[in-house]
C-alpha cells in the first residue's frame, strides 16, 4: 500500500550504512518517519529533494517501517539553510513539532507552517521581524492544538473583563483572584493583541506592529504561556522568548 502527499522535511538521520530516514511533517498524519535506501550515495537522486525545511510532494510506502517510494520538491526555502540565524529559527519550530504533538488540526498547522517558513525565508524581512513573526507563529499554533487562552471571561467567576491578571493555562481572570504567584499583569491592550494574532490570517499579520511597552508585556505573559505547555525545557522556548 503507497500513498502520496505533501510535506515539510523537519529532520533526517543515517540509518545502517548508506540509508537515511527522514521526518515529514505532513497534513494528513501530522509527522512520519520514512526511510530512503541508499540516500547517502552519491548517485541517489530523490536525496537530492529532500533537503532540510523544503517543501516536497512524495510517495509514501507502507510497510514495518516506511519508506519513500518517490519525491519531488515543490518548493526550496533555500535561504533557511544559508542563513545561520534563518536556520536556527527553522530548527527550533521543527523542534516542537517533532518533540511534541498537540493533536491539532495538521491540515491548517501545515499551512500555517508553509506561511512561517516562506517569511523566514524572505531576505527582505529583518531578522529581528522573523523572530516577531515566530513568537507570533507560535501562540497561532499552540491555539490550533487545543491550548487558546480565553480572554473575554474571568475564568474563576466567569464575569465578563477587558484587562485583569493572566492564569497560566487558562487565560484571563480578575485582579481580585490574582493570589497566585504565577500570574501577571494582562492589560487590556495586550489582551486585544493576543485574541487579533491568534485567530487572524497570516496576511494580515506581516506588517503588524506594537510598541515596546506593549511588546515586553507580551514576552512575559509568553513565557508562563509556553511553561503551562511544555514541561521540559527546550532550547526552541528560549530563543523565541530571548531572541
Amino acid at each position: 500500500m503507497s500513498f502520496k502527499t505533501e510535506a515539510f522535511v523537519l529532520k533526517a538521520h543515517t540509518w545502517r550504512e548508506a540509508d537515511r530516514v527522514y521526518y515529514l511533517f505532513t497534513p494528513e498524519e501530522g509527522i512520519i518517519k520514512a526511510v530512503l535506501r541508499s540516500a547517502a550515495k552519491s548517485s541517489s537522486k530523490q536525496a537530492g529533494h529532500l533537503l532540510p525545511f523544503s517543501k516536497v510532494k512524495v510517495m509514501i510506502g507502507r510497510g514495518k517501517l516506511d519508506h519513500l517510494a518517490g519525491v519531488s520538491t515543490i518548493t526550496d526555502y533555500k535561504y533557511l539553510r544559508n542563513d545561520l540565524r534563518n536556520l536556527s529559527l527553522a530548527a527550533s519550530i521543527a523542534e516542537l513539532f517533532l518533540n511534541e504533538d498537540h493533536g491539532g488540526n495538521k491540515r491548517r498547522e501545515f499551512e500555517l507552517l508553509g506561511d512561517l517558513f516562506a517569511h523566514i525565508n524572505d531576505v527582505s524581512v529583518s531578522p529581528a521581524r522573523k523572530l516577531w513573526l515566530v513568537r507570533i507563529f507560535l501562540w497561532k499554533y499552540l491555539s490550533m492544538s487545543g491550548w487558546q487562552p480565553q480572554l473575554d471571561d474571568c475564568q474563576i467567576c466567569g464575569k465578563s473583563i477587558e484587562a485583569g491578571q493572566y492564569l497560566p493555562g487558562r487565560g484571563i481572570i480578575c485582579n481580585e483572584h490574582k493570589d497566585n504567584n504565577q500570574v501577571v499583569p494582562l492589560s487590556a491592550k495586550l489582551a486585544e493583541f493576543l485574541k487579533f494574532i491568534i485567530l487572524a490570517e497570516w496576511k494580515d499579520l506581516a506588517e503588524i506592529s506594537i510598541s515596546n511597552e506593549l511588546n515586553r508585556e507580551w514576552l512575559r505573559v509568553s513565557q508562563l504561556f509556553y511553561q503551562a505547555v511544555y514541561d521540559r525545557p527546550s532550547r526552541a522556548l528560549k530563543l523565541f522568548i530571548y531572541g
